[in-house]
């Protein structure tokens, strides 16, 4: 799945857009700079519209696709949701388990603060994203009101890659809310390092990903990536 700069439902001056055939993207140039959205996610998000709406016009044909009607198909789409009642609704990306997305949406509305693991759904295996995974659900503005992950003490937040969402956990009691089919926790393993600076090292499918001074928070660090809800201080 493609991570896309451009931020959905956010009214901007209109772009103008180009095509990069070779990386499957449409380039876009505003007086702010450039950003990049997927053919696969400008078809995904036109036919999700489409289908909810009920308005066939909307989808995606073949002709659409990797040509810039198809950037101007998902623009339509867009507009189209912004003018219906759907669109005060919590819009959630193409491919979005609706368990998850059903947990996601009773945490917006009742406040509690999660941990998420972020990964692969294809394969089960998470990113071990160890920043932008714990806080509060939030909700942007715009024609698309897409969930957001809110720190403490913070007012905004990153969007939720929630198609790729593999597990949910209640960061208050450790207690699983959701969990993909596919989810497998990674098999982490913790040896010595021949680095002196930083004589622990943590493995994961035959690679070092991170390195610490002190086992504890080397063994903080595999406790949270395995899905404990321990704070990220304690080994950042």
């Amino acid at each position: 799945m493609q991570h896309d700069n451009t931020r959905l439902g956010k009214e901007r001056p209109t772009p103008q857009v180009t095509l990069n055939p070779e990386q499957k993207l449409y380039v876009i140039a505003t007086d702010y700079g450039y950003s990049c959205f997927g053919f696969d996610n400008a078809r995904d998000h036109a036919n999700q519209i489409a289908e909810r709406l009920n308005r066939t016009d909307l989808s995606f044909t073949p002709s659409d696709y990797a040509a810039l009607a198809g950037y101007r198909k998902y623009e339509e789409a867009v507009s189209a949701w912004s003018q219906s009642a759907l669109t005060q609704q919590t819009y959630f990306d193409p491919g979005t388990d609706p368990q998850a997305a059903t947990v996601l949406e009773s945490r917006y509305q009742t406040g509690g603060k999660v941990r998420l693991v972020l990964g692969d759904t294809r394969t089960g295996e998470p990113w071990l994203n160890e920043y932008d995974v714990v806080g509060k659900i939030g909700r942007s503005g715009g024609s698309l009101k897409v969930p957001l992950l809110m720190e403490d003490g913070e007012s905004g937040g990153s969007a939720i890659l929630t198609a790729c969402v593999l597990h949910i956990i209640d960061w208050k009691s450790g207690r699983t809310l959701y969990r993909h089919p596919a989810y497998r926790e990674p098999e982490l393993i913790l040896q010595p390092s021949d680095i002196p600076e930083n004589p622990w090292a943590v493995i994961h499918l035959n690679e070092v990903i991170a390195r610490f001074k002190d086992m504890g928070k080397a063994c903080a660090y595999i406790a949270f990536m395995r899905g404990e809800t321990i704070e990220p201080r304690i080994f950042q």
